[in-house]
């Protein structure tokens, strides 16, 4: 039994050693310059850049709608020329031509109303007339969406913030916004962008400024010329 265990550990020993003593065959190695499968780079796509920003200038245009409780519903048309210092910071100058207001309905239902000194009750606040500041965005991630089975837009996701002086009709005050929100590539030179915002605005009503919190929404293009 010893006899036939030592012949075949002999000779287990010896094939090992064949094979290890057999010259590799470098044939079989793949060339430098071998074309890597579109599957595979498409898998790692999502790990670069989806566009190369840096020190192209910006022009990003947007309609901002508000969510505020006050008198009036304020909607803005931005008009954002820019700059993209790098591939993740971008700064803009904000400028708004023009708001286009309309009252709430709890205008009309206080101005129904009767004071007990015989006057009519009614609520009054400043118009905004323009707006103009400063915006600094920071996109530090980048991604891709699909939309379907088959197609799929490359994407950017943003931090923003911006400082503005709002021009009223009879006074001026200050407003802030922090928002979060994507960019959405269509071609090289162009993308639709999207934006939920936390605005701190100073608002006059009944000729008393105060600031107050509201939701903001935007969404509009961005060319990168």
């Amino acid at each position: 039994m010893r006899s036939v265990f030592f012949i075949f550990l002999l000779q287990l020993l010896s094939v090992n050693y064949s094979f290890a003593a057999q010259e590799l065959d470098t044939s079989l190695s793949p060339k430098a310059d071998e074309e890597v499968s579109n599957v595979f780079r498409d898998m790692g796509v999502i790990q670069k850049k989806a566009m190369t920003k840096r020190e192209r200038f910006l022009l990003s245009s947007y309609a901002t709608l508000d969510f505020s409780d006050g008198p009036y519903t304020n909607y803005s048309l931005h008009i954002n020329p820019g700059y993209a210092i790098s591939d993740f910071l971008e700064v803009y100058a904000n400028f708004v031509p023009y708001y286009f207001i309309s009252e709430r309905s709890i205008v009309t239902k206080i101005s129904q109303l009767q004071l007990s000194n015989g006057l009519q009750a009614s609520i009054t606040a400043a118009r905004p007339k323009y707006q103009y500041g400063v915006e600094v965005l920071w996109a530090p991630l980048y991604g891709k969406d699909s939309l379907g089975i088959s197609r799929v837009v490359r994407s950017d996701t943003f931090l923003k913030f911006a400082a503005s002086q709002i021009v009223y009709d009879t006074t001026t005050g200050m407003g802030f916004r922090l928002g979060l929100g994507k960019t959405f590539f269509l071609t090289k030179f162009s993308g639709f962008r999207f934006c939920l915002d936390y605005g701190y605005i100073e608002s006059v009503v009944d000729q008393v400024k105060s600031f107050k919190g509201m939701l903001l929404t935007e969404f509009g293009m961005t060319f990168y010329l």
